[in-house]
């Protein structure tokens, strides 16, 4: 596994650099990643955190057309940008030589963003269609459903997309009065990743020089907080669907949970992979789906798990009960020691894997810092994976999986069935 050691250095204005140095590669991976996302938002400006993500490739203070911001490609690297709940990234790889490059576009689309009416009309359409595929897609849909579902009427909750709507009402100063807002100091991390040792005091001075100037403070967000007393059961009909999709899921843990660590291997044993119990006694066993899969998502105050499948329309009952029944299972008997040995190593062959990449890296310790977290290097984390016992995997699955917990969202061609409500029960 390559190395994780980073260099972490804060300018006095709160904008942060980590340098993460991996051996053995050409190349290096760079990113400015912002400390906003859909959840910053209100639902006035739904999905304006995404839409300005678009809108900074259409040019920058210096680099004023879209074709003069994809000179990264046009070097032979990667450009890309994402938007997330509470982050949004703008991010680079390109052949260790070419750092400073890759990271003066970063912070050209970061922070210096032309944002012409004239491109506004455009990239809006090319955003209301991608809320068309994504609505054309249950997998997508069911996904959706389920989080709005879990954190209804507040910010954690909204699409990440946005609502056609407020789209529709969105124009340059809407997008430059939110950057002007949320794009502040003390959310920005600076991050490169890579064959960097002999330019680190260059890159360091760079980062300086280019980001020294900027002033502010991000405003506070609202904290969510998590009540649930029954299951819940959210539907959505699609007349034209060949197959439901289903989300079943509970809430769980902040990111900076201890709990991680334990319930990461438990993602494992349960949802990830053939090995796993739900692909084994779903797909397997039953054949009921082709694709079955769990999953953490988590944030500064909670957190869910959630299992997605896709079966038939008539064996939703029966998936349904198999999937709770192996929760039941869980929660009541907790995991081997068998399960437990092959979970590390397949999380620990993922992450020699992964550590292969200098983009793991940025992803890795950048998300850590955005979030004001402690950072753990791979070492660190993979020595909290090696100590998890199966007896503190049975005290979470006791603790988390419980039936008031509960929450189910379908996609699919018919009207809601209370049944399936009455089913989710461990």
């Amino acid at each position: 596994m390559k190395s994780s050691s980073f260099v972490r250095k804060q300018l006095p204005n709160g904008v942060r650099l980590l340098l993460v140095d991996v051996p053995g590669v050409n190349s290096v991976a760079t990113a400015v990643m912002v400390g906003v996302g859909s959840r910053y938002e209100t639902k006035k400006i739904s999905g304006v955190s995404h839409f300005l993500e678009h809108m900074v490739f259409k040019g920058t203070k210096k680099y004023p057309t879209t074709e003069d911001v994809n000179v990264i490609e046009r070097i032979g690297g990667l450009q890309n940008a994402y938007t997330d709940i509470d982050v949004t990234s703008y991010h680079n790889k390109a052949l260790s030589t070419d750092w400073a490059l890759a990271l003066e576009i970063n912070r050209e689309l970061a922070l210096a963003p032309r944002l012409e009416e004239k491109y506004i009309e455009k990239e809006r359409n090319v955003i209301l269609e991608e809320i068309k595929r994504g609505e054309d897609e249950p997998a997508n849909k069911v996904g959706e459903t389920f989080h709005q579902m879990m954190y209804p009427g507040t910010g954690l909750g909204m699409r990440v997309i946005g609502t056609p709507e407020c789209l529709l009402a969105a124009n340059s100063g809407v997008l430059r009065e939110y950057h002007d807002s949320w794009y502040k100091p003390e959310s920005i991390v600076v991050i490169v990743s890579g064959r960097i040792t002999h330019n680190a005091p260059q890159i360091t001075g760079a980062v300086e020089e280019w980001f020294s100037g900027l002033k502010g403070k991000p405003k506070a967000i609202e904290q969510v907080s998590v009540d649930q007393t029954a299951p819940k059961l959210e539907v959505v009909t699609k007349p034209d669907a060949q197959q439901a999709h289903i989300t079943i899921g509970l809430h769980t843990f902040a990111r900076t949970s201890e709990d991680r660590f334990a319930w990461s291997l438990f993602n494992m044993i349960m949802g990830i992979g053939f090995t796993s119990r739900l692909f084994k006694e779903v797909r397997e066993k039953r054949g009921l789906c082709y694709h079955i899969r769990s999953g953490s998502d988590n944030w500064t105050e909670t957190g869910y798990w959630s299992i997605y499948a896709g079966v038939g329309t008539a064996q939703v009952p029966e998936a349904t009960r198999a999937i709770v029944r192996e929760l039941s299972q869980a929660g009541d008997k907790g995991v081997t020691n068998d399960e437990l040995a092959v979970a590390k190593k397949r999380i620990k062959t993922i992450l020699a894997f992964k550590s292969e990449d200098p983009e793991f890296f940025v992803e890795y310790f950048g998300r850590q810092e955005v979030y004001h977290n402690p950072i753990l290097t791979l070492d660190d984390y993979i020595r909290k994976i090696e100590n998890v016992t199966k007896e503190d995997i049975s005290r979470l699955a006791e603790k988390y999986i419980r039936t008031q917990c509960l929450n189910m969202a379908i996609v699919w061609n018919k009207k809601r069935d209370e049944k399936l409500e009455k089913l989710l029960v461990v």
